[in-house]
């Protein structure tokens, strides 16, 4: 949900705080996963109801998220699955629908860069003994960084036009993608998660930086969508 002030303009201080904190979840999570096999199979592999392992066990997780009424706030969106595919809220209320509901689909994308990683940190076995306790933590990262690239992507997004009009202007998604890229930043963020990286034991700093630079480009496509549909 959107972290705001008390007069409802969107902190980015706090925001970056909670992308500090999901970089150290993914870093942290990246190097639990690597102590597995690569177990590959788990993304092609039917496990249940036609269903592959990971798909069914990611179906099964956000299934609980709705009941708990996850998807009811607008910066919340199922990865994969549409909500209506999911298991019904049974929450009922809920006070704060935080930003305008958009909807952009980039699990392909997310999916990929993390099995890129997979590649990347895991000793390329199979194990089918591990199976369950590696597609455990491959939704759970998955999710993370979905977290990280989307939800985020469009609060930070939010605050750039709230603290900036040129974005009201702005006609083209290659004009917008333009004036979000802040250098200075993403350098910022790349050494960040070098950093982060290096404390786990991942010392691969070219991964590290090109992981985080794909990252940083889904994260801009997120920003780029919410705001092309909320100057229509």
């Amino acid at each position: 949900m959107a972290s705001k002030k008390n007069g409802g303009a969107i902190d980015i201080a706090e925001l970056r705080i909670k992308i500090d904190q999901l970089s150290e979840k993914i870093m942290s999570g990246l190097k639990t996963r690597s102590r597995l096999p690569l177990n590959e199979g788990t993304f092609s592999k039917e496990f249940s109801e036609g269903m592959t392992w990971f798909m069914y066990r990611l179906k099964k997780d956000q299934d609980l998220d709705s009941e708990f009424g996850r998807f009811l706030y607008y910066d919340q969106q199922p990865l994969v699955f549409e909500k209506s595919q999911l298991s019904k809220s049974k929450v009922i209320n809920v006070e704060n629908k935080g930003l305008k509901p958009i909807t952009v689909d980039l699990s392909k994308k997310i999916i990929l860069l993390y099995r890129f990683a997979l590649k990347e940190l895991c000793v390329a076995e199979e194990n089918t003994a591990s199976y369950g306790e590696t597609v455990k933590l491959d939704v759970e990262n998955i999710l993370t960084l979905n977290e990280r690239i989307v939800p985020l992507g469009e609060q930070v997004a939010a605050y750039k036009m709230q603290t900036s009009k040129e974005f009201l202007k702005i006609k083209t998604a290659k004009e917008v993608r333009g004036a979000l890229v802040n250098f200075a930043r993403e350098k910022e963020v790349l050494a960040k998660n070098v950093e982060i990286a290096a404390r786990y034991g991942i010392t691969d700093k070219k991964f590290v930086e090109k992981f985080a630079r794909d990252m940083i480009d889904l994260t801009l496509d997120a920003e780029v969508h919410f705001i092309m549909h909320s100057i229509k």
